[in-house]
């Protein structure tokens, strides 16, 4: 027999996690870590190189890779075209401040961006991560509105200054806990949850326009409508476990923008260029018409750290702003990011995420109905999610269940995406996964929770003591 190819070679784990060799290397560098970056905890391995889907330890250890690089490395290992792309950009330019200096990869980036951006999205400001991009918006809402407050959905994610870890909260409160208190102009609401209620309880669905009620009686009882700059939202929710909102909740948040003035900002940071099965999230719903529209993560391509806001002329032709920072738009970074919406554009790859959307809710929608602690079940593209309970007639999260499966689905040979404290288990593969190394994973995973269900773990009283017993 053959041996496969990397484009569909399995997982294979054949040491206990740690091994050995990634247990020595943590011994030589944690003492030099934070804290936070010495806990292995969740990732019990050291990864010494990639090869095709899968990640490799320093024991020999392979993983199929979901967590791809949180989504900035959608294609799996970088393709050729783009590692090109981004080599003939440096040979010709080297380093480059693009928002000083105006140089030719920097310009047909834009224009590109210009041709594809959907809507009246028509300028583009250079950055260089998705938070830099975030608070970029926020200053370019606040400019453009004259006004001060900026309406948020909880469970987005934001990024890491302080700034924005106050505007979301990533559905744990370490995140924001010692800055959400500290930060005015932030007004936060449920975001759109049609399997779990902020109002109600027991299992939905529910209408999940009800958090838009909520922002009625807001209106009413704390804020006015007319000090609202604009909405910051993510059209799928990635960190609170991909939730993707009804047209009718898209249609009604439409129609109160355009009856108060607020500027419509939607955070595609992790859900751009393919991820959701078409190049913006927000191409699967109909009628949305944002004023931003923010880039990063699989924008790269694999290459070079990049981002970009995206607005129209309203509110970008005459600002006074200048949000460029030293690497933001470097002819290098921009050169890959074109190659990579090239490659995008030539077809297949969208089709492949969308393929794999199909294959998870085939293999994992059946256990709702055999597992009790599967509460639900979600996939928008190459975006997925698995959301355990402790019992489906209350929805109690169970994170402790979450957990235990992470650990047994690593043992299998599969990288997702977990958290202590988290009651939902997250995919995030490359967009041009091979079909058959995703079924293994989504095969995998469905073993791995019949055998936690076996022996489910002690669940803690509450969340608010699970999330406790995870920032300890």
């Amino acid at each position: 027999m053959s041996a496969p190819s990397h484009a569909t070679e399995l997982p294979r784990v054949q040491t206990p996690l740690p091994g050995p060799r990634s247990q020595a290397l943590f011994d030589r560098i944690d003492p030099h870590l934070t804290g936070s970056n010495a806990d292995h905890g969740i990732y019990p391995l050291a990864e010494t190189g990639k090869r095709g889907y899968l990640i490799v330890d320093a024991d020999g250890n392979t993983f199929a890779d979901h967590m791809s690089a949180w989504g900035a490395s959608p294609f799996g290992p970088t393709p050729p075209r783009v590692k090109q792309a981004m080599d003939a950009a440096w040979n010709q330019h080297g380093m480059q401040i693009s928002g000083w200096l105006p140089n030719t990869a920097a310009f047909a980036l834009v224009e590109k961006l210009a041709g594809i951006a959907p809507g009246r999205l028509t300028r583009v400001e250079y950055s260089v991560s998705g938070t830099l991009a975030v608070e970029g918006a926020v200053k370019f809402m606040r400019e453009a509105s004259c006004r001060p407050l900026i309406i948020t959905f909880g469970g987005q994610y934001h990024g890491e200054s302080t700034y924005m870890t106050a505007g979301a909260s990533s559905d744990l409160s370490n995140v924001s806990s010692g800055r959400t208190q500290y930060v005015s102009g932030m007004v936060m609401v449920p975001y759109p949850n049609r399997f779990r209620s902020a109002f109600r309880r027991g299992p939905g669905p529910f209408d999940d326009c009800e958090v838009l009620d909520y922002l009625d009686y807001l209106l009413v009882q704390q804020i006015h409508p007319g000090q609202v700059a604009g909405v910051l939202i993510e059209p799928v929710l990635g960190e609170g476990g991909i939730h993707a909102p009804s047209q009718a909740f898209w249609d009604r948040l439409g129609a109160l923008c355009k009856r108060w003035g607020w500027l419509l900002c939607l955070d595609e940071v992790q859900t751009c260029m393919g991820r959701c099965g078409e190049m913006f999230a927000m191409q699967r719903w109909q009628g949305i018409d944002p004023d931003l529209l923010l880039l990063g993560k699989a924008f790269a391509a694999g290459g070079q750290p990049i981002a970009a806001i995206l607005g129209t002329d309203a509110v970008m032709a005459k600002t006074e702003l200048h949000l460029g920072s030293t690497y933001g738009f470097v002819p290098a970074a921009c050169a890959g990011a074109l190659a990579g919406i090239e490659l995008i554009e030539a077809g297949g790859v969208l089709e492949n995420a969308r393929e794999l959307e199909r294959i998870f809710l085939e293999v994992l929608t059946p256990l709702k109905a055999e597992v009790p602690q599967v509460g639900d079940v979600r996939a928008v593209g190459a975006m997925a999610a698995v959301e355990f309970v402790q019992d489906r007639a209350s929805s109690t999260p169970a994170p402790a269940f979450q957990y235990a499966v992470h650990h047994a689905v690593l043992r299998r040979g599969v990288l997702g995406i977990s958290q202590r404290g988290k009651w939902h288990y997250r995919l995030q593969p490359a967009l041009t996964m091979h079909p058959s190394v995703f079924r293994h994973s989504c095969e995998a995973i469905a073993e791995a929770i019949r055998e936690v269900a076996k022996s489910p773990p002690v669940e803690r009283g509450s969340i608010q003591e699970a999330v406790a017993d995870a920032q300890r």
